[in-house]
């Protein structure tokens, strides 16, 4: 049965477009996850309303006034006919009655807010994508709550997902500039743009604006009067747009996650009370420039700090880099999951690894949880996705092929950063430890220092030789990556940066594996535990000769002596 997504949000020329474009963001991955979405709104603009029916967004009327009980009352009815579990509320007019009167009706409630517009919320989560909110900054009622909190969750739309790979140049004057000041702009702020633009006969700029906007016909008579300036009306191409340009001019708005994202520094402006603590975080974060509200901007202000970002060439190169590590795109597919979307998932290993003994059960267990599962070899295959386990994966997987997917986890042997490199559980057999903590991290760039998720013991009875170790290794790896799922993706809050001086265990070499004839087996029994018969055998050299040795394990029953 296809699961159905039920979203209230809003958009005119008055509150702009951004509640509803972050809610086709959700739509979107929860569409991907094969699910169906049904939006109710009071008013939406023409051209907005034909970008949701293209994708497939089916929509409604509320005829009520919104926020009123009527209308949580006429969404209620809606929510039902369509076979809704979730509503998705997105407004600010959409407060604490509004969302007591759904509760009751039934429906499990997420919440968007960037504002804390609803302090006493009824929501079973509560999304804001803003960094600079915690969860105390709200007050639940009613019933435990969860929270997708911070830059993990931004809601990017689907077309920005092909720019992950992507990297930008940076010259050392820059010419081309994206203005962007929201759908509506309703105190026209775009026109003080466009005349600083025209102070600036050297820059290329490009002027964004929806149709909506009571003040078009000024603007595009403003444009056509400037040959370096060119309007652009409801444009549906907006990331080629940000990659074509170097510097922008934006409303702190929704859109100033998706400029982080695609790395282009900018020059943000508050349009509205809800976007002061987006400018001031940004800003705080080295990602943008905050010129503060716009009522307080001149002509001249504007031209002179477009004219200094455009020729400090580093320091555009470091926002860009920042945005693009604040916001990594993923944000819509990990707020689906929360949802209940089903996840897509690769398993890379090596091809000749033992691991292929066990990564089909996993795998199938994955898959009967609801889950779309690959397992592939090769690092440069792993496709777009949510997650990728890399296990018992020797080769070196590239940044732009991690950015496909949200987190790319490994399985490491060892109490992090203590034992990070190679073939940890060996190492620490022939150490004598009898428990083994298996870590699930991040993958990063250098090598197990990643976030860590999960860390679980698993303690040894001392006799098992390599082949039951590996068992134990499979075992514990496998729980691991079960329960990340499982979690997924509100266990991610709790994944904990190391800290400590780490050590390093270096790759084992045939050579490691060599006894020593002079001494007795039991003082080098875990040599002969960890060594792989078939591999690595354990040896002996006596008088310039090559023995291999082969240990297994017998059962036998204690004999009693007869009377």
């Amino acid at each position: 049965m296809t699961r159905v997504l039920f979203i209230r949000a809003d958009a005119n020329s008055a509150i702009g477009n951004g509640h509803v474009m972050r809610c086709l963001a959700l739509a979107q991955a929860w569409q991907r996850a094969g699910g169906r979405v049904v939006l109710a709104s009071v008013s939406l603009p023409l051209a907005l309303r034909a970008r949701l029916h293209s994708g497939s967004c089916e929509t409604v009327e509320v005829t009520a006034e919104a926020g009123t009980s009527d209308d949580a009352l006429q969404t209620i009815a809606r929510a039902r006919a369509a076979g809704a579990e979730w509503i998705v509320a997105d407004g600010y007019k959409l407060s604490d009655d509004w969302q007591s009167l759904v509760k009751e009706a039934g429906f499990r409630l997420f919440v968007c807010d960037d504002h804390r517009h609803a302090r006493h919320l009824h929501a079973n989560i509560v999304w804001n994508q803003n960094p600079a909110f915690k969860e105390e900054d709200y007050a639940i009622q009613g019933q435990s709550c969860r929270f997708l909190l911070g830059t993990q969750f931004t809601l990017l739309r689907r077309e920005f997902e092909m720019w992950r790979e992507w990297r930008r140049e940076y010259l050392p004057c820059a010419r081309k500039v994206l203005v962007t000041l929201g759908g509506s702009d309703p105190d026209n702020v775009t026109s003080k743009v466009i005349a600083a633009l025209r102070l600036m006969p050297d820059v290329e700029a490009r002027v964004v604006v929806g149709s909506s906007n009571a003040h078009l016909d000024t603007l595009r008579a403003a444009a056509a009067g400037i040959p370096h300036v060119r309007l652009t009306v409801d444009p549906t191409n907006m990331p080629e747009l940000m990659a074509w340009a170097e510097v922008a001019v934006a409303a702190a708005g929704s859109t100033g996650w998706e400029l982080a994202f695609m790395g282009l520094p900018a020059l943000q402006t508050v349009l509205a009370e809800n976007q002061a603590n987006i400018a001031s975080e940004l800003e705080r974060r080295g990602v943008s420039i905050n010129l503060g509200d716009h009522r307080g901007l001149t002509v001249e202000t504007i031209a002179d700090r477009l004219h200094s970002l455009l020729h400090d060439q580093a320091l555009r190169e470091e926002m860009s880099q920042r945005g693009r590590a604040l916001v990594d795109g993923h944000g819509a597919g990990r707020v689906a999951a929360a949802l209940g979307a089903r996840l897509n998932i690769a398993l890379v290993s090596d091809a000749d690894s033992w691991s292929s003994e066990w990564l089909p059960a996993l795998k199938a267990q994955l898959e009967s949880a609801g889950h779309t599962v690959q397992w592939l070899h090769d690092p440069a295959k792993i496709p777009s996705g949510d997650l990728t386990f890399m296990l018992s994966l020797g080769r070196i997987v590239t940044p732009e092929v991690l950015r496909r997917n949200a987190h790319n986890l490994v399985v490491h042997a060892s109490a992090l950063p203590q034992g990070r490199g190679w073939s940890p559980l060996t190492w620490q057999v022939l150490e004598g430890k009898s428990v083994i903590p298996f870590s699930l991290l991040e993958a990063g760039e250098k090598v197990d220092s990643g976030v860590v998720y999960l860390q679980n013991p698993v303690a040894l009875q001392g006799h098992e030789l390599v082949a039951e170790l590996r068992t134990v290794q499979a075992a514990a790896t496998a729980r691991l990556c079960l329960d990340f799922v499982a979690r997924y993706p509100f266990i991610i809050a709790e994944g904990r940066t190391q800290s400590g001086e780490p050590s390093y265990y270096p790759r084992r070499r045939p050579t490691d594996s060599r006894l020593d004839p002079d001494k007795s087996l039991r003082e080098q029994f875990n040599l002969l535990r960890v060594a792989d018969p078939d591999r690595y055998p354990a040896y002996f050299e006596i008088e310039g000769r090559r023995y291999n040795v082969r240990v297994t394990a017998s059962v036998y029953a204690a004999q009693t002596p007869s009377e």
